[in-house]
């Protein structure tokens, strides 16, 4: 199974860097459009929280990101040292009242969750915050030998 890695650290500038590497993962394993934007965004949420949250902005802390993806599931592990997080603290957030009433926050956890098809969070007192997210994907087309290609032209 193929594995990437990814370490930044926790400049809001570095969102780019990770968009890019995501982008790539979902480029070289052929995952299609969907997904692929599905699991950008909750990369992005993720990692801002991260940075927002966690760090409570202070910059040059670790962000570290792993992805392994195989057979049309990618799973992605984000780790921080950050505060610790504990996502039952987070209210569900009310989708019906106008935007003007409603609570910050909750929203990125929500939509990463629709999203993915799996959404962990855990923490551990000695490697700190981990969110675990998958996704299961089709690829944009079966791979085809080159001789495949040219018998069918």
């Amino acid at each position: 199974m193929p594995t990437y890695n990814l370490t930044v650290t926790s400049e809001l500038e570095n969102l780019e860097r990770i968009a890019q590497f995501i982008e790539r993962v979902a480029e070289e394993t052929g995952m299609d459009d969907e997904s692929a934007y599905a699991l950008q965004l909750s990369v992005d949420e993720a990692c801002t929280n991260v940075m927002d949250y966690a760090y409570q902005g202070r910059r040059g802390q670790p962000v570290y990101i792993e992805c392994q993806a195989d057979d049309g599931q990618c799973t992605v592990v984000i780790r921080d040292c950050g505060r610790p997080f504990d996502p039952a603290a987070v209210p569900e957030p009310d989708l019906t009242s106008p935007l003007f009433r409603r609570q910050v926050g909750g929203l990125g956890i929500f939509l990463m969750r629709k999203l993915m098809d799996d959404v962990r969070f855990r923490f551990d007192a000695v490697r700190g915050n981990e969110v675990t997210m998958v996704k299961h994907w089709q690829p944009r087309r079966p791979p085809q030998s080159p001789s495949a290609e040219l018998a069918s032209a």
